[in-house]
């Protein structure tokens, strides 16, 4: 019994369905994977983001405390010169 053209054509159909089978079930693990990397890479700048964000918060409440302290010396020596200059009058 030889193979007619119509036989081959469709062994090879056959064969072409099974492989598109194989990739699209190894792309879907690849899909799954890139979406777990992801994630985990997403998860890493939230944590440098943190590790970042920590000082800088820090380094702007000490700011403001040091203004604020100084503001107030300020207000001190202001209301001191005030009270000087009231004196002499």
């Amino acid at each position: 019994m030889p193979l007619t053209a119509g036989d081959v054509l469709s062994y090879l159909s056959i064969v072409v369905a099974v492989m598109i089978i194989i990739v699209l079930y190894h792309v879907l693990f690849i899909v799954v994977d890139i979406r777990k990397i992801l994630r985990r890479a997403d998860d890493l700048t939230e944590q440098v983001e943190e590790m970042l964000l920590k000082p800088i918060s820090m380094a702007d409440h000490a700011m403001q405390w040091v203004m604020d302290l100084l503001d107030k010396k300020k207000e001190k020596k202001d209301s001191h010169h005030h009270v000087m200059d009231h004196h002499r009058k």
